[in-house]
């Protein structure tokens, strides 16, 4: 699984139901939704790290230059390293995140490098394992678990022990000498407004 297919995998915690009878019993509202959620390796916070990394280039840069990159950067976030994203989520689609068949094959289309088992359905919340095997990102076993709050809020987590290509390069990051992480994500979403607005749906 590549880096910004993390944050693919974290939106898709609301798909992430085990391939059973049962559904959930809550299913989310359509419309525009925000997700708010925090990505760490071994403790420590993947995107305050990128951003610092990020501020310190442009620090570096000659002021008609940097003032250029930010105007670029500016409103586009870091996709892939936590942090608040939106999404656009139809009426179609909000249905399916209440099946778990149709869930489990959307989630798998996200992250083909990983592999998903069924745990368990309970209500509102559900929970699920794979392993990933990805050369150019995460090789490891995963567990998550996700519950929706209400029709217009959810919460949920992940984590993963594994080995990440490339992670010994991130600026600032500390990593054991045997090379293994602990990657974790928390984080949660809540319905905005019935209208996306400019936002796409996936």
């Amino acid at each position: 699984m590549k880096t910004h297919r993390y944050t693919l995998l974290a939106l898709s915690l609301l798909v992430a139901a085990p391939a059973l009878a049962q559904t959930l019993s809550v299913t989310p509202t359509p419309g525009l939704w925000e997700t708010d959620s925090q990505m760490t390796i071994n403790g420590q916070d993947l995107g305050a790290l990128m951003r610092k990394s990020m501020d310190d280039m442009l620090k570096s840069l000659p002021a008609d230059q940097r003032a250029m990159a930010e105007q670029m950067m500016k409103g586009r976030g870091m996709p892939g390293m936590g942090g608040k994203e939106q999404d656009c989520l139809t009426a179609a689609e909000a249905a399916r995140r209440s099946d778990p068949q149709q869930l489990l094959a959307e989630l798998q289309k996200d992250s083909p490098q990983c592999r998903y088992e069924p745990v368990k359905v309970n209500g509102a919340s559900l929970s699920f394992k794979g392993r990933c095997q990805d050369p150019e990102g995460f090789t490891g076993d995963i567990t998550g678990e996700m519950t929706m709050t209400s029709a217009k809020a959810w919460t949920g987590r992940w984590g993963g022990v594994g080995r990440m290509r490339g992670a010994e390069e991130i600026p600032g990051m500390n990593l054991p000498a045997d090379g293994n992480i602990n990657f974790g994500w928390t984080g949660g979403g809540r319905w905005l407004a019935a209208s996306c607005g400019s936002v796409p749906s996936r």
